[in-house]
């Protein structure tokens, strides 16, 4: 059975080629669309993210605080192991190693 068709053959043909063109083309225009914001997306976190470290980079003072405030704290704990070095020295006879008895 022969459908009756409102256009001719070439015509429909010319029709779904142009069609054709246009859904590639607007592919094209999405594909580049779509790089496009996600180059932009991630140009904008490296940038931000370089600049938050920049905005919170010790400056020299702090630094130097730091570092002051380390060596306090090695320091402090030399002395603490070196002052009960000390106090298990005194509590022992030098020649036995025994503990002295106090009476």
């Amino acid at each position: 059975m022969n459908l009756p068709n409102l256009i001719d053959h070439t015509s429909s043909s010319h029709l779904r080629n142009v069609l054709q063109h246009c859904h590639e083309n607007r592919v094209n225009l999405y594909y580049y669309i779509f790089n496009g914001l996600v180059l932009a997306f991630f140009t904008i976190i490296a940038i931000a993210t370089l600049y938050y470290c920049y905005t919170k980079k010790p400056s020299e003072y702090d630094r130097r605080q730091k570092l002051l405030r380390d060596q306090d704290y090695i320091l402090s704990k030399i002395r603490f192991y070196q002052d009960n070095f000390k106090q298990k020295q005194s509590e022992f006879s030098n020649i036995t190693n025994l503990p002295i008895i106090q009476s």
